[in-house]
């Protein structure tokens, strides 16, 4: 009857905002995400500079200990970019998913 279909056009409108909310989150931590990595490419490109004029004013032997560091800031470098790609390939899924769901018209 009429109470049912009311019922179901307001379950309707409850998920469709769940999954705007939802959305709206992600791009909000997608741009802190862009944001954290811009910062995290200035640092590296300073870091670079330095490591280049200390390397052409001082024996490696003198700066070892500090540049032990560097190797495992690429590790942890790699990993981000693991976890980047398998959010990526999530979102595919997922992508794949709503684009699967037929029209009203189907």
């Amino acid at each position: 009857g009429i109470g049912a279909e009311e019922g179901e056009k307001q379950l309707t409108q409850e998920i469709v905002n769940v999954i705007d909310t939802s959305v709206e989150e992600c791009h909000s931590e997608v741009s802190l995400v862009l944001e954290s990595q811009q910062e995290l490419q200035k640092s590296l490109h300073r870091l670079g500079g330095e490591v280049q004029k200390i390397f052409q004013r001082l024996p490696r032997s003198e700066v070892a200990g500090q540049t032990a560091k560097i190797p495992v800031l690429r590790r942890r470098c790699q990993r981000l970019g693991t976890k980047v790609k398998d959010i990526q390939e999530r979102l595919s899924r997922i992508a794949t998913i709503a684009e699967s769901i037929p029209s009203e018209n189907a």
